[in-house]
């Protein structure tokens, strides 16, 4: 699904991750049995060093309300004036309500303030900026909020090595503003390929019995002391070909479907699956690196769908330094589902957004 925008306005962004912080150099005897060699490669290669880890109690919605007001103090917004909240999350803290209700009420949105989820993993922001953007310019919104993160490392047994030491937990809050004055234009480029769905999975625990003629890939049926049916599977080496193969190929549309030309790009951010991932992909489309920052895997690990907010703070962070012209950036997501998707935006001068804050 290809569409462009002209009334709205990404007006600031803040982003949560714990506080426990977990370093894999200290897993070297837990998880690597002692391979002090692979895990200086996977440290090289892929970019891990440390992850953020929410304790049993915390939740996406806590740090979702810290993220929301830290924002909204900080740009001086009454939650009175916000007339949407979008939470989009694949761990949500119930199946029902909507964990974009419970907010509304801890945080004393005016009823007249609609509420809901959105279940989206990797390419969830970009899913998530797509819906926010039509409520404002075709749905009579004023100011959205926009919610996007999980606690996925809850559903991940810590001495998996194939995913605990990549995945993180965090959650963002991304302020949107209709302008009456037209803004140069946003341009979204949104796809699915439902049918590999099962890539990567939880295949337990929701409504559906777990069922090998559904899913007839035997390796999400193998169970071990390292994973149960209601913990994650990823098929590592499907979603790297998937990540390598379809991004460059959906990032160049979106030029053509723009009309823009790379080198006119300030930044480009790519969901932060891993630090080889991105490199391969920047490779791919002869990016300039300096433009495309990859840092947020190695600091917080992959944050699913709160790692282009996240990289976006880190590289910016306005508190400090105020942008100091319009910045034209990409914005990319890709992962479960299998969803992708790609933005052209531009970000202007006032936009606000400081480095990631701590739960």
């Amino acid at each position: 699904m290809r569409t462009s925008f002209e009334n709205v306005q990404i007006s600031g962004i803040s982003v949560v991750v714990p506080s426990h912080k977990i370093n894999i150099d200290d897993e070297l005897h837990t998880i690597y049995n002692g391979d002090i060699q692979a895990l200086k490669r996977i440290k090289k290669v892929i970019g891990l060093q440390s992850r953020h880890i929410a304790k049993d109690n915390t939740t996406a919605s806590d740090l979702a309300i810290m993220a929301i007001s830290s924002l909204l103090r900080d740009m001086h917004i009454d939650v009175k004036n916000i007339d949407a909240i979008i939470m989009v999350t694949q761990t949500p803290d119930y199946f029902l309500p909507a964990t974009a209700c419970y907010i509304h009420g801890k945080l004393n949105f005016p009823v007249s303030t609609i509420a809901m989820d959105i279940n989206q993993a990797c390419a969830g922001y970009l899913y998530g900026l797509y819906i926010a953007h039509s409520l404002i310019e075709n749905g009579g919104c004023k100011k959205v909020l926009l919610i996007c993160g999980d606690t996925l490392s809850k559903y991940i047994n810590p001495l998996d090595s194939n995913l605990a030491p990549i995945i993180g937990d965090g959650v963002s809050a991304t302020l949107l503003e209709s302008q009456e004055k037209k803004q140069e234009k946003s341009f979204f480029d949104l796809g699915t390929e439902g049918k590999k769905f099962y890539q990567l999975i939880i295949p337990e625990g929701a409504s559906r019995i777990p069922d090998p003629q559904i899913i007839p890939e035997p390796k999400i049926w193998e169970t071990s002391e390292k994973r149960n049916l209601r913990q994650l599977y990823m098929d590592g080496s499907e979603i790297f070909n998937f990540a390598i193969m379809q991004e460059p190929k959906a990032f160049l549309e979106m030029l053509d479907y723009a009309q823009q030309d790379k080198d006119s790009l300030d930044f480009a951010f790519f969901h932060q699956a891993n630090k080889y991932i991105v490199d391969n992909i920047t490779r791919r489309l002869k990016l300039d690196p300096t433009k495309v920052p990859n840092a947020t895997t190695n600091k917080y690990g992959n944050l699913s769908g709160c790692s282009i907010p996240a990289t976006i703070c880190d590289t910016l962070n306005t508190q400090e330094n105020s942008l100091t012209k319009n910045l034209r950036v990409s914005l990319a997501g890709f992962g479960a589902g299998l969803s992708w998707g790609n933005a052209i935006i531009t970000l202007n001068q006032n936009f606000y957004c400081r480095n990631v804050q701590f739960y």
